[in-house]
């Protein structure tokens, strides 16, 4: 049973309607503007963990650095070596670069090129290790290459796969949220990061202090019967990516292990195939092929990171194979 009914036209809504939408356009106003006007600083959306180290990763390649060895790739080249270690190791400074298994060698040389243009003349070595999961990927991810140009462009990144997101954009939100709420509160970060680092300021401190490296909190029970290959894109990716190696700098390339128990009897044959293969289209000065192709299940985090108790031995055995091309 009804006991009212109210009826209102559009006149009667604007008064009440006029004030919200009032403080929503001058927030959009304010944001914009401030952005075009470069009264805001510029954007660094380290909101959540992938974001949080990619844009690390691209800031330290535009930064002076005494590096003479540098590690570059995927997140196994990230997470499988400890890079202070490797460092001390050697004897010489080491820096990782590995980023995200979402982009591809294109980034990587983007942000190789990002390094040696202002640290000229240093580097002895550029070690590439990817995950063979990586080698077969056709293309890198959109967003993640949106994020890191926006981030070289000083521009901001927005999502337009759905409404919220363009709602986002559109009234502003994303520009505080990477030039403001960003840059003045630490942001949690989700899942077994969040427990292991906590806050994105704690992730890129860790990073720094490791050289780039970090930790695989993640606990996962290595799957599947994985068949890997080499994409065809890969072959003109390498190509781009050896053009970016500066001169008098040697190229040593390895494929970064994976657990024994998911793969084939003959996986290590196939892993030199690939290693071959991908060595010849990079050029490449060495090929890590003495590393091991897999390790026990129970040394991986997941299926393509190493834990942080099987990192020590890697990293070592990885540093007694670069020691003979810095002499």
């Amino acid at each position: 049973m009804k006991s009212h009914n109210y009826a209102c036209t559009l006149q009667d809504l604007a008064p009440l309607l006029a004030g919200p939408l009032l403080v929503v356009a001058l927030f959009a106003g304010v944001m914009f503007s401030g952005a075009r006007l470069h009264l805001l600083p510029p954007p660094r959306p380290t909101l959540d963990t992938d974001r949080t180290i990619l844009i690390h990763q691209a800031e330290t390649a535009q930064t002076s650095s005494d590096a003479r060895v540098l590690l570059i790739g995927d997140s196994s080249c990230l997470m499988d070596v400890n890079t202070r270690q490797l460092g001390q190791q050697l004897g010489v400074p080491a820096l990782n670069l590995g980023t995200l298994s979402f982009l591809d060698l294109n980034n990587y040389a983007e942000l190789l090129r990002r390094f040696t243009n202002g640290n000229r003349g240093q580097l002895r070595a550029v070690v590439l290790l990817m995950n063979p999961e990586a080698l077969r990927r056709v293309s890198a991810e959109d967003y993640f290459v949106g994020v890191l140009t926006a981030f070289w462009g000083e521009q901001d990144f927005c999502r337009t796969a759905t409404l919220d997101d363009k709602l986002a954009c559109a009234l502003g939100l994303e520009t505080f949220r990477g030039r403001v709420l960003a840059r003045t509160l630490p942001v949690p970060l989700g899942g077994a990061f969040g427990r292991f680092y906590g806050f994105d300021s704690n992730l890129e401190k860790f990073m720094t202090r490791e050289h780039g490296s970090v930790i695989d909190p993640v606990v996962e029970q290595p799957k599947g019967r994985p068949e890997f290959r080499l994409s065809p894109t890969l072959k003109p990716a390498s190509e781009a990516f050896r053009l970016a190696v500066p001169a008098g700098s040697k190229l040593l390339v390895g494929i970064t292990p994976v657990p024994r128990e998911i793969v084939g009897t003959d996986y290590a044959r196939s892993r030199d195939e690939m290693l071959r293969q991908w060595g010849a289209w990079l050029q490449a000065d060495a090929l890590l092929d003495s590393l091991p192709a897999t390790l026990p299940e129970d040394q991986f985090a997941r299926s393509t990171h190493l834990n942080q108790y099987a990192v020590p031995r890697y990293t070592e055995e990885l540093g007694v194979r670069i020691v003979p091309y810095l002499r």
